[in-house]
């Protein structure tokens, strides 16, 4: 579960806030292009909203979550799942907050320490730390890449820079607005984690209230469970 929601939550602050005039498209050439400005468009949008969908393909065993993100800059975040049903992540750029109904759970994970920045929605320190500690290139010789439905996208192929936990390497799908619709990530035990965004909405003027987390009363809450990216 750890891995779901550490990939995810990278995964959303990669298209937090990216939105620019289709005049760029793909005038871009070199690797270092793209990821320039993917991290320069953050911050140009107040608030965005998209439908994810979290696939995880494990020893020939796969499991689907999916539900709606909502973040508002600098750095707040809302993960509303609707499978598994109430599901819910919730962080406000010090601490984040995992809500798991189905075992009456809190996670509660401060963000304060650099190791936490990773997390902090809609932050640019999350995304450099990305790029930082990983090796980046194109993923194929042709740029953009064509898919199967005709659409082109940029991809990046990152792998660790360092031997270490969490994701050893990972594949991004980047389109001509330089957003990250699409990443998939891999494990030293093998293990695929993809997430893929819809429906994303770069018009929304959220209000902060929306992003306050009750603990429930009733619930047992976990002290900063996520020590390692393991």
């Amino acid at each position: 579960m750890k891995k779901i929601i550490l990939f995810s939550l990278v995964s959303l602050l990669c298209i937090s806030g990216a939105a620019v005039s289709s005049e760029y498209k793909f005038q871009f050439t070199t690797v270092s292009d793209i990821v320039k400005k993917v991290k320069s468009v953050f911050g140009e949008v107040d608030s965005y909203s998209a439908k994810f969908t979290i696939t995880v393909e494990n020893q020939g065993k796969k499991t689907v979550q999916s539900g709606i993100v909502k973040s508002k800059n600098p750095n707040l975040l809302l993960a509303e799942f609707s499978s598994p049903s109430g599901q819910k992540i919730v962080a406000n750029g010090k601490m984040m907050w995992i809500y798991i109904p189905s075992m009456n759970v809190v996670a509660e994970q401060d963000l304060k320490d650099d190791k936490g920045t990773v997390f902090a929605s809609g932050t640019k320190s999350g995304l450099n730390r990305l790029f930082s500690k990983y090796h980046y290139k194109f993923a194929s010789k042709t740029q953009p890449e064509e898919m199967k439905d005709g659409k082109k996208y940029y991809t990046l192929q990152l792998d660790q820079k360092e031997s270490r936990s969490g994701y050893r390497s990972m594949k991004l799908w980047i389109n001509e607005q330089f957003l990250i619709t699409r990443a998939e990530g891999l494990t030293s035990t093998n293990k695929k984690v993809i997430i893929e965004f819809s429906n994303i909405d770069l018009s929304q003027n959220f209000q902060k209230g929306m992003f306050k987390f009750d603990i429930p009363s009733n619930a047992r809450v976990i002290k900063n469970p996520m020590l390692a990216e393991e």
